[in-house]
């Protein structure tokens, strides 16, 4: 059941609102309805324009609660009605300024609290943020619209880009009335104490500001900075507004405070009092921090102190003043223990507390990887404390300088199966109370518990990691000698995955991705140079830019200056996190520009993922034409653990995109200003922003403007690959969509360079061993059996080709009598009637067939000087049936010579004899005519007479 409520003064009943019309419907998210009229509220000329926008915010999905949508329109009566009485009053929307809105904020502020009044102006600029279009309102007003809600704190200066900061670089060198301030997280701002009131206190109270902007030599947050410089302004506001401003600050007297201090209660009196005597502290600690502290008067200095021993409120820095020693001795005494004050001495002896027993042995282990992360592994929180001191010494051994695990993701894996192995100890009825009475059946228990909740694979790879750890227990002889001799004894291997690894993407499939990764980088590149040649324009010619191009560059500049990337709303719209990453992009890489460039990367060198993720920024340029990077190469081992590569660049920038130096050479300078503030050694560097749930790279974010390594903590960052094939539609061969993977993408490389060069794989295997090379990539590869297919096929025809023109004429007893009888048949065969005839009579033999033409040789020049076994795959040869008995002697010869030669000799000497014998002459002649020759065969042809005619 849906309620339809009219509100306004002259509200009509519920009907469908136009595109112009003055009702706006809202429709709540539980079915109830209202209309909002606009007719009757003040100011009448800028309602064309903020009903649409009214609209706007209702349908934008923000508000889904009727009571929200009226709390919002009875806001925006408000405003209106601010609007119809200011003077001179503003004719349309085009005529607000950023004073206009600072005025709201302190309009009725009499009777409303500071809070109430925050959130009056901050549904304002909610609403004047969806006038369409956008350029109805003044720049000015788009410029202080487009920040946070930090907007209400702002002094409302149109042309000031960042309503809080000064650029720092306008400082005067050496004026200490001009405090520069960098904060944790990079940022600078310039306090210039020349612009607040009352200039004879400045240079004793510019010095102790600066005290309070940083605690144990760390900058404070910058919010905390400018809070305590908009207290001190106020503060001495009230000083100099006095019938008799104090001339120094050794006038000053707490009477002279008093003022500041209740308009501090009265503004915070509805929310509560002790934040107001917060605030209050805040700048008694700054006024604590005048240096020499004699400079303030004593009756000063006592009523600080007094509030010093009081509770605190809160303190704001770390810095207090020591008071002189007889009042100190009596401070002392009374004073409460805090932050900054000293505490009081007890009575009586001191006893020092008994001092607990340290371990014999560390229960931390500290990780430096060859991969140049660094991790710090802790014992003490896992499970079965009996363990940890063996096993923590023995994780030591594996990840010492002379272990075998030397990246952080090894030592992660291996750390993770020693707790998975303690876990499962500490769940035993009967677990081992020490380590000589752990047996080889809990470790098999092991692996089969792991089998539970995992697979095959992956309990075996547990089982490997704890048995490779109990290896390096010291002393290793504490193992019982059964135990010792399991964990000896070589443990199952890893099977490898028949077929070799992924396949890789066919010629289309491959020149389709790498166009749509190539389109990508391109618009990546030309993003950053548009914003860096808009950049160069505003610090040379700032004039010859529009108004929104000189604010955009300003932001660009501070970002270039200080890495951090302002609050601002790119689209006026949308939320300032979204626009601070818009903004970013101009000069920054950012997470979703990572896939196309890894992609590209990998497809142009053939590098598998890891190598790729750890590219680093040192590089060597050769003379223009190539560039030499050293790579980390993971699972070759430390000696192979590094590699220098050369890539070529192309020469000229028409190959940045082609080639695999072009590119790197490309990437080096799109993160070479990011990399100046995350201090990367790689050459991956993105702006991932300050906010969002603490976790992973949090400090370091926060440190560095949110300038980070990406793969910096861990290689597995998840780079969406996926959305690279539906952002261009990118289909396999069967139509389905595409996957992206890079273990694809560095096998389809992998099968192209193979094919390039032929099928020799010792010219091929650049990235990889022979076998590797083979078994992970190639092996199993369509592509690769297709061509390899291709390639046999045409090999065994040109062979059995070349074979066929050279072997022996074969005369059956079939074919005899027809030979015989067709004198034309001896130009067939390549001789004379006469030779023929004198052939197949027997007067041409030589040991197993007749030669027609021996003083013609196809192996020599002139008369045949080759072994009479040649005869077999000669085509001057003519065997008929009457050879055949001495044929079949020959292969018991063959064979017999088999028996005792090297196998290899033997088919060097005898195996093409062997073949044409065994396949092309006998199966020429039937099995009786064979049996038949068989009977007659003599005894032995006499081998050693087969290597050739020999001269007497």
């Amino acid at each position: 059941m849906t309620e339809t409520i009219a509100i306004g003064p002259d509200a009509p009943s519920p009907s469908p609102a136009g595109p112009a019309s003055l009702d706006v419907r809202f429709t709540a998210a539980d079915g109830s309805e209202a209309v909002f009229s606009f007719a009757g509220l003040p100011a009448p000329a800028f309602h064309v324009d903020l009903a649409p926008a009214f609209k706007d915010r209702c349908d934008s999905g923000k508000m889904g609660a009727l009571k929200t949508a009226k709390f919002f329109y009875h806001s925006t009566k408000r405003f209106l009605g601010y609007l119809d009485q200011i003077t001179p009053a503003p004719i349309s929307v085009a005529d607000l300024t950023p004073t206009h809105m600072k005025g709201y904020h302190t309009y009725r502020s009499d009777t409303l609290s500071l809070k109430s009044r925050n959130g009056a102006l901050w549904d304002a600029c909610r609403l004047l943020r969806h006038v369409s279009p956008v350029d109805r309102l003044s720049h000015p007003l788009r410029v202080y619209l487009s920040h946070s809600r930090g907007a209400s704190r702002w002094a409302g200066v149109p042309d000031d880009f960042d309503p809080h900061r000064i650029a720092a670089d306008q400082a005067v060198p050496g004026n200490p009335l001009h405090v520069v301030f960098t904060a944790g997280n990079g940022r600078r701002q310039l306090f210039d104490f020349t612009a607040l009131p009352l200039p004879a206190l400045h240079a004793d109270l510019a010095p102790a500001f600066k005290a309070l902007l940083y605690r144990d030599g760390k900058g404070v947050a910058m919010t905390s900075a400018r809070r305590l410089f908009t207290l001190l302004r106020r503060c001495l506001g009230h000083l100099a507004a006095a019938n008799l401003p104090p001339s120094s600050v050794t006038d000053l007297v707490p009477a002279d405070l008093e003022p500041f201090r209740l308009d501090l209660l009265t503004a915070f009196s509805e929310e509560r009092e002790s934040k107001a005597a917060f605030e209050f502290h805040r700048v008694c600690n700054l006024l604590g921090n005048v240096r020499p502290y004699e400079l303030l008067s004593a009756e000063l200095r006592q009523d600080l102190e007094r509030a010093w021993c009081a509770p605190n409120p809160g303190a704001f820095g770390p810095s207090i003043p020591q008071p002189r020693a007889a009042e100190a001795a009596q401070t002392a005494r009374a004073a409460r223990p805090g932050k900054g004050r000293p505490s009081a001495m007890p009575e009586g002896l001191y006893e020092a507390d008994t001092p607990r027993a340290l371990d014999a042995k560390p229960l931390t282990v500290a990780f430096a990887g060859e991969d140049g992360r660094h991790w710090t592994y802790d014992f003490a929180i896992l499970p079965f404390p009996a363990f940890h001191a063996a096993m923590a010494s023995a994780f030591a051994a594996r990840i010492g300088a002379t272990g075998a695990l030397r990246t952080q993701a090894s030592a992660d894996t291996n750390y993770g199966s020693i707790r998975r192995f303690l876990a499962f100890l500490a769940s035993l009825a009967y677990p081992p109370k020490t380590l000589s009475d752990l047996t080889v059946r809990q470790l098999e228990r092991f692996r089969v518990h792991r089998l539970e909740s995992s697979s095959a694979q992956t309990a075996q790879q547990d089982l490997m990691y704890v048995r490779l750890t109990l290896r390096h227990v010291p002393p290793f002889d504490v193992l019982p000698q059964d135990l010792h001799d399991y964990l000896a004894a070589p443990g199952p291997g890893r099977k490898r995955k028949r077929g070799g690894g992924v396949p890789g993407y066919s010629d289309r499939e491959f020149r389709d991705l790498m166009a749509a990764v190539r389109g990508e980088v391109a618009t990546i590149r030309d993003r950053i140079r548009k914003g860096e040649r808009l950049l160069e324009t505003f610090r040379t010619t700032p004039s010859s830019l529009t108004p929104d191009g000189r604010t955009l560059a300003a932001h660009l500049d501070t970002m270039d200056s200080t890495g951090y990337v302002p609050l601002v709303r790119a689209d006026l719209r949308r939320p300032v996190l979204e626009g601070r990453l818009r903004l970013a992009r101009h000069l920054f890489l950012t997470q979703t520009d990572l896939a196309p460039l890894v992609v590209l990367l990998a497809g142009l060198t053939g590098r598998n993922a890891e190598t790729i993720k750890d590219l680093p920024a040192e590089h060597r340029r050769l003379e223009d034409l190539a560039v030499a990077v050293n790579l980390t190469k993971r699972r070759r081992g430390k000696s192979l653990s590094r590699e220098t590569v050369h890539w070529e660049t192309g020469g000229n920038g028409s190959r940045q995109l082609h080639t695999p130096g072009g590119f790197y050479l490309l990437l080096h300078e799109l993160t070479e200003r990011s990399r100046r503030f995350s201090g990367s050694s790689r050459i991956w560097t993105i702006w991932a922003g300050t906010s969002g749930r603490r976790g992973a790279n949090w400090e370091t974010k926060l440190a560095a403007a949110g300038h980070i390594d990406p793969f910096a903590q861990r290689l597995g960052r998840t780079l969406g690959l996926k959305e690279i094939a539906q952002r261009h539609g990118l289909t396999d061969d069967n139509g389905k969509p595409l996957e992206v993977t890079l273990n694809r993408v560095k096998t389809t490389v992998e099968v192209r360079t193979t094919k390039a060069m032929g099928g020799h794989l010792p010219s091929a295997s650049r990235t990889n061993t022979l076998d590797v090379s083979f078994a992970h990539y190639l092996q199993g590869d369509p592509v690769v059996r297709e061509w390899a297919d291709a390639i046999l096929t045409t090999a065994i025809d040109e062979a059995e080709h070349h074979a066929r023109l050279f072997r022996p004429h074969i005369v059956t007893p079939a074919q005899a009598t027809h030979v015989t009888n067709t004198p034309q048949q001896a130009a067939v065969l390549g001789t004379t009637p006469e030779i023929l005839r004198q052939a197949l009579g027997g007067q041409l033999d030589t040991v197993v067939s007749s030669c027609l033409d021996i003083e013609h040789s196809p192996f020599n020049d002139g008369r045949c000087n080759v072994s009479f076994l040649t005869c077999l795959r000669c085509p001057n040869a003519l065997i008929t049936h009457h050879h055949l008995p001495a044929l079949l002697t020959l292969v018991d010869e063959l064979d017999r010579a088999r028996q005792f030669m090297p196998i290899d000799a033997w088919v060097h000497d005898h195996g093409r004899t062997w073949l044409s014998l065994t396949r092309l002459v006998l199966p020429q002649f039937t099995d009786s005519e064979r049996a038949e020759a068989a009977k007659a065969k003599p005894a032995s042809l006499g081998v050693d007479l087969l290597d050739g005619p020999k001269e007497n």
